[in-house]
């Protein structure tokens, strides 16, 4: 998972500078740039005047952690070209063997088939030997690229103004924009075309909805706040413990934490404080991913009382082990645990970086068995059916319930992506 952007037109530079930080959310390991200058294509931080540029924001589902990898420079014969994506290639050897990682195998191939075939059937003849997900910006000599993933699984948008064209992963790097459709691929320089690519059945990730997306970003037409609060309110129903407060793990939980206390009439404290210069603890590499140096329970809010503590998702579960604990130590009285998604028991091999079951709290183990592990009084989960009714169909639900979008052979894709990192 990552932000992606692109820009052409007057002070192409300048906007790609400043849709960086409206991108960062979605991956902060490092952030890089290609732009044009004199025609011809370079990486790095792009002048403020140049007239076409990429960005990227890189959150590692393959390749080494903590590095700046994307956009990855690209040249075939007298065809060059940037490429920056957000998602994950699985089979990425297959599209070039001698590719280190997968962001790589693809600006290859791109280069290689857009130079053989043109523009329209060269994107095309990549796509359709991806296994994985991947929306994609590239910048050439002669127009910016975007291609929408063909199941949609990763978002993209496009504004358009007298300036020329922008495109990001979220409508919120836009300040506003519309939604490309799955497969949809356009092109915009010196000339402009849009086509299609191998376009699927929709199915955006669940957990853009989640955890990923910005709250002011929209999905499929829906502000991503609007529905955190709505799958809040279906979590409370039929709630049967009695708490004194509602708090949640901060940011992401707070719309779904506001629409739980909002069903039960309960108060919503910022119990639990963090760092907002530390980042988001879930995409960081292992070795970054310290809860205890993040978090901090304000203890006037939490002495004494029972708390309900609502998250979003229970992935590795380390973070709300540390939390529980922290809550605990402060004097709650009693802590009960509400995820705001179903268990998720199935890597993803579409662009988040769980990519083995044995690092998932909930592989082969029973709710009570989870509960134990991080120490909650009570820990109940979203009903797989609420949440559905709330996301819709037209969603990847693969980490939850083990079917993904594409046929995927688990223990392959595991040993594959696994090499790598």
């Amino acid at each position: 998972m990552c932000g992606i952007g692109a820009v052409w037109g007057k002070g192409a530079g300048a906007a790609a500078l400043r849709m960086a930080n409206w991108l960062v959310h979605r991956g902060h390991e490092g952030v890089g740039y290609a732009y044009l200058e004199g025609g011809a294509v370079k990486l790095g931080r792009p002048p403020e005047d140049a007239p076409a540029a990429v960005v990227h924001t890189r959150y590692s589902t393959s390749g080494p952690y903590g590095v700046s990898l994307q956009p990855v420079y690209a040249r075939y014969r007298d065809l060059e070209l940037a490429v920056a994506f957000n998602g994950t290639v699985v089979n990425f050897r297959q599209l070039d063997s001698s590719a280190s990682f997968d962001g790589e195998a693809l600006a290859r191939s791109l280069a290689r088939e857009i130079w053989e075939r043109g523009v329209e059937e060269g994107v095309q003849e990549v796509y359709r030997k991806i296994v994985g997900a991947a929306s994609t910006v590239a910048l050439t000599p002669w127009g910016i690229i975007a291609v929408r993933d063909p199941r949609g699984v990763r978002p993209l948008a496009v504004s358009y103004d007298q300036a020329g064209a922008r495109v990001a992963s979220e409508t919120v790097a836009l300040g506003d924009g519309i939604e490309l459709a799955p497969g949809v691929a356009l092109l915009y320089g010196s000339r402009i075309s849009t086509w299609k690519v191998d376009p699927k059945p929709a199915r955006l990730c669940a957990l853009e909805y989640v955890y990923f997306a910005h709250p002011a970003s929209k999905l499929e037409g829906r502000l991503v706040a609007d529905v955190r609060r709505a799958l809040g309110r279906a979590l409370a129903e039929g709630e049967e413990v009695k708490a004194d407060a509602v708090a949640y793990v901060p940011e992401t939980a707070r719309h779904a934490a506001a629409g739980f206390a909002e069903v039960l009439g309960l108060e919503v404290v910022d119990a639990v404080v963090k760092n907002r210069f530390s980042g988001r603890l879930f995409i960081k590499p292992p070795g970054e991913r310290k809860a205890e140096e993040v978090f901090q329970v304000v203890k006037e809010y939490v002495a004494g009382r029972r708390i309900f503590l609502v998250d979003d998702s229970l992935i590795r579960g380390t973070n709300i082990r540390a939390i529980v604990w922290m809550l605990k130590r402060a004097g709650a009285a009693e802590v009960h645990v509400r995820i705001a998604s179903p268990p998720i028991r199935w890597p993803c091999f579409f662009g988040m970086d769980f990519q083995r079951r044995s690092e998932l709290v909930a592989w082969g183990r029973e709710v009570e068995e989870v509960r134990q592990i991080v120490g909650a009084d009570t820990l109940r989960y979203i009903s797989m059916e609420k949440f559905r009714e709330v996301l819709g169909d037209s969603v990847c639900y693969g980490c939850f319930t083990g079917v993904y979008p594409q046929e995927v052979d688990v223990e392959w894709a595991e040993r594959e992506l696994a090499r790598f990192k």
